[in-house]
């Protein structure tokens, strides 16, 4: 029997500083800025399948 077996990575990249009036703010600022996106060179495109282009989760730390 033969098994095709996958292995799923997990990454972050900096979208930016938001100012708003809570964590749900800047997500929603974040999520719709033009910073929203992930691109892979030729190489890793060839590698590794892309899904969603777009975050899919986010993490916000408060810069005061």
């Amino acid at each position: 029997m033969k098994y095709r077996v996958y292995g799923i990575w997990t990454g972050s990249k900096f979208l930016g500083e938001f100012e708003a009036n809570s964590e749900e703010g800047a997500i929603d600022m974040a999520a719709e800025s033009e910073a929203n996106y992930v691109g892979l060179c030729h190489q890793c495109a060839h590698e590794l399948e892309v899904e969603e282009p777009f975050a899919q989760e986010f993490q916000v730390e408060v810069d005061e």
